[in-house]
């Protein structure tokens, strides 16, 4: 009204007009991209809703679903519009993760072969999986990124269902409160999911597959067994070398976190065979299975020097880790920086800055992961192994291969959701303490030790 006062009603009806066409015309230009956009966006939200109802189908009722359920769709919403605001520009598509014009591109050639037969890229052998996610979905929508992006926003927000089932089942709801905006918040965790990047399906496989384990250990269903193996397959055919050796971990701690060895270890087998057979027989994640497997001290030397050399953030240039003895020796500062790195005073030029705010809220954490360790130890002692044995192997492999502080705060978010129930366990006794030691405070009010 006071602007058809100011211009005369005439006047806004034009400018209303005018911009009602260019906002059309944008559409029509846009219109593959926003379809594929809020088709998948949708199919993203119903997936959600059916996870976290899944997860909660054993305490019907719970208030807790509910807010599990905001949880999980707000941070369905922020990795959304994060993504969405990173992919607006090439500028800031390549100071996030530059990665993502490699497989957006790879994507569609992929789909090129598919559709016209042209020849068919080269794709790293145990890292396909994330191309032919795309390529799928360039194929039903076009080559727009946004269906990846929308996929990748439900990847990541159902990291927190699956994570609280696993954290509450170890430990307890009050413990699983804290999973939510931990995973939501975390910098390292929130920014490498949100852009056109594996690593929301990565992390999801790990999530899935320690929650199976973790089931395991309670009873044993062939729908749990079936679960974990194409969790784990996948894992392989997306990164093939952390995929390997989360399993073999997750794999260690099923048999020792069984109550009775000798069913641990019948149980281990039983799980390993249908791995095999989802890998082998199903040709899924077999590429990487390969790879590993072949892998020797020398390659890995290889990808380690490549990765120091030609970047600002590299480190340890001249480590030579291509015999055994070699990479025991540098082992112990390999995990110093992969654990604790980068270091503020290491950080250089605007784009390892981002990393800084990911390595503080890491490191404040990291009290919380050893009260967490120490509370677990004492509540369900050797199922702890099911969350510890992963996160030992695989770090041990990372901080031998990984010799980039940028690679680093990206390959160490797979280990922060293998450590994330300890974590949480940490925060709820810290938050006890406080508590008791706020109503010791009190003159005359009883207190009773924290649990």
């Amino acid at each position: 009204m006071i602007v058809a006062s100011l211009l005369g009603r005439r006047t806004t009806r034009v400018i209303a007009a005018a911009g009602g066409a260019c906002l059309a015309g944008a559409m029509v230009v846009r219109a593959g991209s926003l379809i594929a956009l809020g088709t998948m966006s949708l199919v993203g939200i119903g997936f959600l809703i059916l996870l976290v109802h899944a997860c909660d189908e054993e305490r019907p009722g719970d208030t807790h679903d509910h807010r599990l359920l905001r949880w999980t769709l707000a941070a369905f919403a922020a990795h959304l519009v994060f993504s969405l605001l990173v992919s607006s520009t090439a500028d800031s598509v390549r100071f996030f993760g530059g990665d993502a014009v490699t497989y957006h591109e790879y994507a569609k050639l992929v789909l090129a072969h598919w559709n016209d037969g042209a020849p068919m890229p080269n794709l790293p052998d145990g890292k396909e999986g994330f191309y032919y996610l795309l390529a799928g979905l360039y194929w039903v929508f076009g080559a727009h990124q946004t269906a990846g992006l929308a996929v990748n926003a439900a990847l990541a927000a159902a990291l927190i269902p699956v994570t609280t089932d696993s954290t509450r089942r170890l430990f307890g709801p009050p413990a699983a409160r804290y999973i939510a905006p931990l995973l939501l918040l975390l910098p390292g965790l929130f920014v490498w999911t949100s852009q056109l990047l594996k690593e929301a399906p990565i992390l999801l496989f790990i999530a899935v597959a320690v929650n199976c384990v973790i089931r395991l250990t309670e009873r044993l269903t062939m729908g749990r067994i079936l679960l974990f193996a194409v969790a784990t397959a996948l894992l392989l055919s997306f990164r093939g070398h952390v995929g390997f050796f989360i399993a073999g971990g997750l794999l260690a701690g099923l048999i020792l976190g069984r109550r009775q060895l000798i069913s641990g270890v019948a149980t281990g087998v039983v799980v390993s065979a249908m791995l095999v057979i989802v890998v082998l027989a199903g040709g899924v994640g077999e590429s990487g299975f390969d790879t590993v497997t072949e892998a020797s001290f020398e390659q890995a030397n290889n990808t380690r020097q490549g990765l120091a050399q030609g970047t600002g953030s590299g480190f340890d240039e001249g480590v030579d880790i291509s015999t055994s003895r070699n990479a025991l020796s540098y082992l112990p500062v390999g995990l110093v920086n992969f654990f604790f790195g980068p270091f503020p005073w290491r950080v250089s030029g605007s784009r390892q800055l981002v990393a800084l705010p990911d390595t503080l809220v890491w490191w404040w954490l990291l009290p919380s992961l050893w009260a967490g360790y120490k509370g677990s130890i004492r509540l369900i002692g050797r199922r702890t192994l099911v969350l510890i044995l992963p996160t030992l192997i695989a770090s041990f492999v990372l901080a031998l291969v990984i010799s980039n502080f940028g690679t680093v705060v990206r390959e160490r978010e797979q280990v922060v959701v293998l450590l994330a129930p300890l974590i949480a366990l940490g925060l709820t006794t810290k938050a006890a303490e406080r508590e008791a030691r706020r109503l010791a405070a009190i003159p005359g009010t009883p207190v009773s030790a924290p649990r």
